[in-house]
């Protein structure tokens, strides 16, 4: 994207925002437009679950637009859009991991195993890649999928969740070695060439 490009879109950022704050629901529109994509990709990567991500998507939309009187400031929107993603995606899991403790008490143990074994077909290293990223601690998953998955630098995810760039990497590291460790695990990560980055 060069200047141009940016300066038009950052004059219609504003400008829906502005109309937005109005009332006028083709703006809101507009704005759902623009972000549905990222905050529904960003919700599925953390969840694993389209039904899942579909729902937390609505209820972040539902939170920008509740919210949207509050944005004086439109160059801080993307980052704020992201932010309550993240937000209303930590607290689901959150929220998921309690529930998930209290059903463990209630299922055999064997049973509540059943389904979480990886399929060890060869060449389906991404879709491993997808599930194992269920077993890492919220935090690491957070920063593997901010920056391998969305893209944003250590300064941007820093930004994002409090934190220095260098925690930022620290995590990623951790991540990508518990990764690789339960990908050797279930025998899906074999030679060099399915090294992870």
């Amino acid at each position: 994207m060069n200047q141009s490009q940016k300066q038009v879109s950052d004059s219609n950022l504003d400008e829906l925002i502005q109309r937005s704050q109005q009332g006028q629901l083709e703006a809101f529109e507009g704005l759902y437009n623009l972000y549905k994509n990222k905050v529904y990709g960003l919700a599925y990567s953390l969840t694993r679950n389209q039904q899942t991500a579909e729902d937390l998507t609505q209820d972040i939309f539902i939170k920008i637009f509740s919210a949207i009187q509050e944005i004086n400031q439109p160059d801080y929107f993307p980052a704020w859009v992201y932010r309550l993603s993240l937000n209303t995606c930590y607290s689901y899991l959150r929220r998921q991991r309690t529930l998930d403790e209290k059903l463990s008490l209630l299922t055999p143990a064997e049973e509540s195993q059943n389904g979480r074994d990886f399929d060890s077909r060869p060449g389906d290293l991404a879709r491993a890649i997808q599930e194992a990223l269920c077993y890492l601690p919220e935090k690491l998953r957070m920063v593997f999928v901010l920056h391998e998955v969305e893209g944003l630098t250590h300064e941007e995810i820093a930004g994002l969740l409090n934190c220095q760039a260098g925690t930022s990497k620290s995590q990623l590291f951790k991540a990508r070695l518990k990764l690789r460790k339960i990908l050797r695990k279930k025998n899906l990560l074999g030679g060099k060439s399915h090294e992870m980055p």
